[in-house]
């Protein structure tokens, strides 16, 4: 367990699912530094015109965002949102969600996740984007 972490000094990580060549963004283990074990955090960067994720619900996790700089969109439960720096977004259990930058400038991100047993992802087709960005 760390009580502090020099984020600045982390090293950012890809995103990859397993199996897959493609990057979904990059992002900072911070639960895993700290050795958090009720909930997860992260620091996560979209750049321009990608996502870090796949639309996507979980079972039991509540989600909580916070937009360090830039701007991005997220998708929730068949709306999108033009999220900005100084946001705040709570995403509740069950909400399909998913983020995309369809700037070209980088979006950085806290997320904060509930880790709760048996949670479970499930995924659907991402959601065509807003017709305007």
């Amino acid at each position: 367990m760390k009580y502090i972490v020099k984020t600045n000094e982390m090293p950012w990580k890809p995103k990859f699912f397993p199996g897959e060549d493609k990057q979904y963004g990059d992002f900072k283990p911070l639960w895993q530094e700290h050795g958090t074990e009720q909930f997860e955090v992260r620091l996560t960067r979209i750049p321009g015109g990608e996502t870090n994720t796949k639309y996507h619900t979980h079972t039991k996790e509540e989600e909580w965002f916070y937009v360090l700089s830039g701007s991005c969109h997220i998708h929730i439960e068949g709306e999108w949102y033009l999220i900005e720096q100084g946001d705040s977004v709570f995403k509740p259990t069950g909400a399909y969600h998913i983020f995309r930058n369809f700037g070209t400038e980088p979006c950085e991100l806290i997320m904060l996740g509930t880790n709760v047993e048996d949670n479970e992802v499930h995924r659907l087709p991402e959601p065509d984007p807003p017709e305007t960005t």
